[in-house]
């Protein structure tokens, strides 16, 4: 069973019988001679495409949740509880969690924004909220927008390739996806009705989140079941994780293993860096850029060893192109992290409320941090130097995830209106470091960190070159390589 085929055929069924076009003319003639007949068009195609956006939803959000590994990711789990359960349901909270899920690009498509205009979902979920609340009405007046309505549902039954091939199949009582040699369990968000065999998508939670609300996919009747029965138990491992109680999230003991593997001839540049996290001056931002295959990772992963030897208290995070990776989620990572290294104070009862129950929009995560790192943070009595270092490795690489967050962000307070309002900077025992690339020469064409007067100047690392013959002879000095391997390591610096 497909359910998308049945209500496409039925679109273009009444598409093609009242001879439905984008055209002002035939809309204002069926407005006067058929008034009905559009307006079932309409349900038609406003009943296609609102199915199309939530079960491609939860295709993709069963498909990204089996494929999460023990350690979960901070983000993605913190965005499902937000969008299927915090907040109350709406279209937007689908296409949030379709835009968090996708990965191919035929599915990523219809939530990236062209050049010019809106993404597909956002205008369909935009139109549907006006016509919904009767901004817009199948009246002349109001042709322009019909038109584009029309123009807008073919593009929508564009989506139903999609689902092409696919099907539900029930077994043992639980509905799976199965759709090019691909199967996905749908359980709980597809399940069948309590009589027969039809299936019903979770629509939302209600009644203080005690009812989950399922609509049947075929007839469009709507199922209620007490949340406690399959919905809250598939919840509470999701918030037992994202407060740290259950697993690691962005676990990278495995990076940072291969990494310090690799590490060779950069003693120097690692005694620079130390001596940047230990010290005590004004400028408490360090920028590492370098091209690609240097071997910015492998430098870092060992100064956070070392760090964690010195009992230097950092936090640390990884980049990699994904939305889960983005400065959003590092902010997360960073909180999750020092909770559990138990680096926050925790007396202040409004720090503790929110710490138990992580903000969702950025700003306010942001300016939670600020106040864990500004004034709530404990101080471990063997960090001789005092110091808290916040490092991210491959910032370019977050900025390729979701280029709107910038990490200037980090630094700002804001207003009411989430309107950047004074620079905010943190006390100079906050060392940061962030590492990116840059061209050969130095120059930051793909990524240019902010330019504060608080950034540290070291030549070492700005750029970070090819290690020097004097390095590689002393990496080297116990093991027998070829003259080719280190001249190549010497011009490329490819352990990295």
């Amino acid at each position: 069973m497909n359910p998308i085929y049945n209500y496409h055929e039925r679109f273009l069924a009444l598409k093609s019988e009242k001879g439905i076009q984008a055209e002002s003319e035939v809309i204002l003639q069926l407005i006067e001679s058929d008034a009905a007949g559009l307006n079932n068009y309409f349900m038609a195609a406003l009943g296609m495409s609102t199915l199309i956006l939530r079960f491609g939803s939860v295709i993709q959000l069963c498909q990204k949740f089996e494929d999460l590994d023990e350690h979960g990711d901070a983000l993605f789990l913190k965005q499902i509880l937000d969008n299927l359960r915090e907040s109350l349901p709406s279209d937007t909270s689908w296409k949030n969690l379709w835009t968090l899920s996708a990965t191919d690009d035929n599915w990523m498509a219809p939530v990236v924004k062209p050049k010019n205009g809106e993404a597909l979902l956002n205008r369909f979920i935009t139109f549907r909220n006006r016509y919904v609340h009767q901004l817009i009405r199948l009246e002349a007046s109001f042709l322009p927008q019909i038109a584009s309505a029309v123009s807008l549902f073919d593009e929508m039954a564009e989506l139903t390739r999609l689902f092409s091939g696919g099907n539900l199949v029930l077994s043992e009582g639980k509905f799976t996806w199965q759709q090019n040699e691909q199967r996905i369990a749908l359980y709980p968000y597809v399940q069948p009705g309590q009589q027969g065999e039809d299936p019903y998508i979770f629509q939302g939670l209600y009644d203080n989140k005690s009812q989950a609300h399922l609509l049947n996919l075929r007839f469009g009747d709507e199922d209620i079941q007490a949340a406690s029965e399959h919905l809250e138990p598939k919840f509470n491992p999701i918030k037992e994780a994202i407060r740290g109680g259950a697993g690691q999230v962005f676990d990278h003991s495995e990076r940072i293993a291969y990494y310090q593997s690799c590490f060779v001839g950069r003693d120097r540049e690692k005694r620079a860096i130390l001596d940047f996290c230990s010290g005590d001056g004004d400028q408490n931002i360090l920028c590492i850029k370098s091209p690609a295959g240097m071997g910015k990772g492998a430098l870092i992963a060992d100064v956070i060893e070392q760090l964690k030897q010195d009992k230097t208290q950092v936090l640390f995070h990884f980049c990699g192109a994904g939305i889960q990776n983005s400065l959003h989620a590092t902010l997360y990572h960073y909180i999750l992290q020092g909770q559990r290294q138990q680096y926050w104070e925790q007396t202040d009862e409004i720090i503790q409320r929110k710490l138990e129950r992580l903000p969702s929009k950025y700003i306010d995560v942001i300016h939670l941090f600020q106040s864990l790192v500004a004034e709530n943070l404990k101080l471990q009595k063997n960090n001789t130097s005092g110091n808290l270092v916040l490092l991210i490795d491959g910032l370019d690489e977050a900025q390729v995830a979701y280029a709107q967050l910038k990490i200037s962000d980090w630094f700002y307070t804001y207003n009411e209106k989430e309107e950047p309002e004074e620079d905010w900077r943190s006390p100079s025992n906050i060392r940061w470091i962030f590492t990116y690339r840059c061209d050969y020469d130095g120059k930051e064409s793909f990524y240019q960190f902010p330019k504060m007067k608080e950034c540290a100047q070291i030549d070492l690392v700005q750029p970070l070159k090819g290690l020097s013959p004097e390095a590689v002879d002393e990496a080297f000095k116990d093991i027998k390589v070829s003259d080719e391997f280190i001249k190549t390591v010497i011009e490329k610096a490819e352990i990295s």
